[in-house]
């Protein structure tokens, strides 16, 4: 006599139900069952796709252009060129006074040079030299840094009086200076020498560009 054994039995697995027929035949999935384990196939295929396929580097292209330009240095000083102005050789006081005015399109100095280190007596060869003080000011009111050189300090090496450290249009980096001159006799024995006298008084205005 044969005996037939009928059970039923669910096996859960990774959150799906199968269940066996009553016979132990294969698993019957349902429609649920399907979506869900399309859904896992697609989720455990993204990895890969990213790991099999890296993204690109965008190209990128540049072309560089240097600019540049200049622009010429510029000073203007009034009066310019040569003069000539008659020291009174018996006047231990002002010679009276000499305005200036000055700019340049950058920072510049302006300087005093004596040739001879004051007024040199011609006929001795220079055995006689009478040096003198050249005071300068903004327009004589001695004011706004005013400087007092002597002849003997300018000697051959420009001294400078006027020092503008600033970056600007000539129209704006202006100055103006008024200077006097006094001799200075350092005893009696060289006043009132006759002869004639001479020397070159240098001002300069310099770019320092």
């Amino acid at each position: 006599m044969t005996v037939r054994c009928s059970r039923s039995f669910s096996v859960i697995n990774n959150g799906f139900n199968t269940e066996t027929d009553k016979t132990g035949g294969n698993p019957n999935f349902g429609e649920t069952e399907m979506k869900n384990l399309v859904k896992l196939a697609a989720m455990a295929s993204v990895p890969a796709l990213m790991i099999a396929s890296p993204a690109m580097a965008q190209d990128s292209e540049s072309y560089v252009i240097g600019l540049s330009g200049s622009v010429e240095s510029n000073c203007e000083l009034i009066p310019e060129g040569s003069g000539t102005f008659d020291v009174d050789m018996l006047n231990t006081g002002d010679q009276g006074s000499l305005t200036i005015l000055y700019s340049c399109n950058s920072p510049y100095t302006v300087s005093l040079e004596s040739a001879n280190g004051g007024m040199e007596h011609q006929e001795s060869g220079g055995a006689v030299n009478i040096d003198y003080d050249v005071e300068a000011s903004f327009l004589g009111l001695g004011i706004f840094s005013p400087t007092t050189t002597n002849s003997v300090d300018m000697q051959g090496s420009p001294v400078v009086i006027v020092t503008n450290n600033d970056w600007q249009n000539i129209l704006t980096n202006a100055g103006t200076r008024t200077g006097n001159l006094d001799l200075s006799f350092d005893s009696l024995n060289e006043y009132a020498v006759a002869g004639t006298y001479e020397d070159s008084l240098t001002i300069t205005l310099a770019a320092n560009y």
